[in-house]
């Protein structure tokens, strides 16, 4: 369940595309290994807290007691703003994670940098989470 959908009870939007879980397989599977390796466990549309309830964004990295270090949405073009603002919302109870939007239709990774209260893009820099050794770009490759 992404950040901006409801899938219970066949209410709400549908499901992600087939794309959409691509993307999310190869993030997780380009970074397992080496985020295991730092204790550390990337989860798909996990809950951001133990509340059952509570958003879940598509991927998270958390640290052992679960805590969000990363949190990564996965979103077409025509969503890219809507969840921007929904990652923005999360910022407020989560202000230490970071955050990453990939829009896989135009293959562009935005990070969010809090010490300018901006949004970066991949077209302009190349992004690093705190946690991965490598581009974060090169993660959502096959």
């Amino acid at each position: 369940m992404g950040l901006l959908y409801d899938y219970t009870n066949g209410v709400g939007s549908p499901r992600p595309k087939w794309q959409h879980q691509r993307t999310m397989s190869r993030l997780l599977g380009n970074s397992y290994y080496e985020l295991q390796r730092k204790g550390l466990e990337m989860l798909t549309e996990a809950t951001i807290t133990n509340d059952w309830n509570d958003k879940a964004p598509d991927l998270v990295i958390f640290d052992n007691l679960f805590r969000p270090l990363s949190i990564f949405e996965i979103t077409r073009s025509e969503q890219l703003d809507a969840i921007i603002d929904k990652c923005e919302e999360l910022m407020e109870r989560f202000p230490q994670s970071e955050y990453f939007v990939y829009d896989y239709e135009n293959e562009v990774l935005y990070m969010y940098d809090a010490e300018y209260d901006r949004w970066l893009s991949s077209e302009e820099n190349v992004l690093y989470s705190r946690y991965l050794s490598k581009p974060l770009q090169t993660y959502f490759e096959n």
